[in-house]
């Protein structure tokens, strides 16, 4: 994907750290070395006042704000904001005046066979470096017609999302034209963010809630779970993915 041996190191020396730790297994505690994932807080800042603290993985700020500006309906496009600052722990933008709204219904046709849903489930896995070394990260992928687009992991499932609207949105990716892919469960709030974003297909590895489906269903997304291996469940607007 065109990162460098380097540029791989360094990003994973960013996101993980290693502890001394006690391990019992079959019967035996043993000291070892483990590798865990690395968390920093963060606090956004808009228009002069706190609107979100949480704690993301280290990494660039720009694509977490985007993508928390844009799912949330504060921002509907690069050029609403006026102006960014990073300095330390805070996240400070300036943007014009938000104008409330509520979720969008989807306005799209898109469609995506079912083979290439279950090839980016495979391939978002392959990708989840930090979690088969750590076990300690959510992992989200933006993709199209023609396969993944990006991929981000993140100690927090909201900020992996984040991460990976904002990326598209800088990108000038047509969001009305991808699905995106979930390593977690899918929640209403998911739905609501994704659906900000016109986003027509939503994937995740585990269930969604009875209210993210209903939702899904009355927005005209495409909601699938239990994306795993060569199966799947879909769980509203089953039109939207092809099956020969």
């Amino acid at each position: 994907m065109g990162f460098s041996a380097a540029g791989t190191l360094l990003t994973r020396m960013k996101t993980t750290g290693t502890r001394r730790i006690l391990r019992f297994d079959k019967g035996e505690f043993e000291k070892v070395e483990d590798l865990l994932a690395v968390e920093k807080d963060f606090v956004l800042v808009v228009n002069g006042e706190p609107i979100l603290a949480g704690a993301c993985s280290p990494g660039p700020p720009r694509k977490l704000v985007y993508g928390v500006l844009f799912s949330r309906g504060i921002i509907g496009a690069i050029d609403d904001v006026l102006s960014f600052k990073s300095e330390g722990k805070t996240f400070s933008v300036e943007v014009r005046s938000p104008v409330p709204s509520l979720v969008p219904p989807i306005n799209s046709s898109f469609t995506l066979p079912i083979e290439s849903l279950i090839a980016a489930g495979r391939k978002c896995g392959d990708r989840a470096v930090i979690f088969r070394e750590t076990g300690g990260t959510h992992a989200v992928a933006l993709g199209d017609s023609s396969g993944i687009k990006n991929f981000f992991e993140d100690i927090s499932r909201s900020c992996a999302l984040e991460k990976a609207v904002g990326d598209g949105l800088l990108r000038g990716i047509d969001f009305s034209e991808t699905f995106i892919f979930l390593s977690s469960r899918v929640s209403k709030g998911m739905v609501e963010k994704i659906a900000q974003c016109g986003i027509p297909i939503i994937a995740g590895v585990s269930a969604p809630t009875l209210q993210a489906a209903e939702l899904a269903q009355r927005l005209g997304i495409c909601l699938c779970g239990f994306v795993r291996g060569e199966r799947l469940n879909i769980y509203a607007n089953e039109w939207r993915i092809e099956h020969r």
